[in-house]
């Protein structure tokens, strides 16, 4: 079969499309026929040697997040699996036209849900969902600060942040990623590139209150920012580090302060509850007033470029590769 193999740590240049043995569903696992791959971003700190956990032995198949057909059953699989149509983040492979993954978890495409958003919707709606619900507890009226409001992340949070009544500053790197955050409802946008004083926007728009909640999935050196820009009793949310490692936090300035310092994942807080959050995210998708920013797919022969744009922050919106299509 056609895949992508990661053989080596290194750039964007290194993925090649290789031919590979169709892998075979061991102990509670099952074999999907692959319809579409997202690009996740482990799926680039994979390559580029950025992290460690999860990460198979190389050589292996890249694609950490995939949607397809459930064709084939390993032992103890229940026969019902069959033909099943499934999205999967958290096994490697999605870039090949099969991949194995275990059963228990698969997330099943809802009835009425197409092909490209089945692929994509879960890992960064959910994200943005427990973020705001689960950790931050949001409540009406709390102003939301999101980095990288561009992306896919930032634009659920936006939404749902907004549908939850809150007030969305949002963070980007460009004028058309402004114009872009905006029609998907952000309040207020600023160009953190052009203005790096934008903790000083933030307490303006705010009268001098400062944000409630801050999103950050970039982290870095300017990491120290996010607190600078804090109302007393408001938190940081990293959920990752596209911008490398943050500082130690002072910890003394967070009693000053009052604030909090928080990271997440979502499978922790999906697993606190248990999946009640999905009825109110199929019904905001497939109604439309939440609208996921999903782009084009793109050919698979794409992917080193997706990789680059991604990486040099030329994105928005989520990348998508057709592997097997309509399927």
């Amino acid at each position: 079969m056609r895949a992508v193999v990661i053989e080596k740590i290194g750039g964007p240049e290194t993925l090649k499309i290789s031919d590979v043995p169709v892998p075979e569903p061991g102990e509670g696992q099952v074999r999907i026929k692959v319809a579409y791959c997202a690009l996740n971003p482990l799926d680039t700190h994979s390559r580029g040697g950025r992290i460690k956990w999860g990460v198979p032995q190389m050589p292996f198949v890249s694609g950490y997040e995939y949607s397809g057909r459930v064709d084939k059953l390993g032992p103890g699989i229940d026969a019902a699996m069959m033909g099943k149509r499934v999205a999967s983040a958290g096994s490697w492979g999605g870039c090949g036209e099969y991949a194995v993954a275990p059963a228990k978890t698969l997330v099943h495409i809802p009835d009425g849900m197409d092909w490209q958003l089945g692929t994509v919707y879960f890992t960064s709606t959910l994200t943005a969902w427990h973020m705001l619900h689960t950790q931050a507890r949001m409540n009406t009226g709390d102003v939301v600060v999101v980095h990288s409001a561009a992306g896919a992340v930032g634009v659920m949070t936006t939404q749902i942040a907004k549908d939850a009544g809150g007030t969305v500053i949002g963070l980007v790197g460009s004028p058309a990623k402004a114009d872009y955050a905006k029609s998907f409802g952000c309040d207020h946008v600023l160009n953190e590139q052009d203005d790096p004083d934008w903790p000083k926007k933030v307490k303006e728009l705010t009268g001098g209150k400062g944000a409630d909640i801050v999103i950050d999935g970039n982290a870095g050196p300017g990491a120290p920012k996010n607190l600078q820009c804090l109302a007393p009793l408001g938190q940081v949310i990293y959920i990752g580090a596209m911008a490398g490692q943050a500082p130690d936090v002072n910890i003394s300035g967070l009693i000053a302060g009052s604030h909090g310092v928080r990271g997440l994942v979502v499978y922790h807080a999906m697993a606190k509850t248990k999946g009640a959050e999905f009825k109110e995210i199929h019904e905001k998708l497939l109604s439309g007033k939440w609208k996921f920013p999903l782009n084009p797919p793109l050919k698979l022969e794409d992917i080193a470029k997706a990789h680059d744009d991604f990486e040099n922050r030329r994105t928005m919106g989520r990348t998508l590769f057709t592997i097997g299509g309509e399927i």
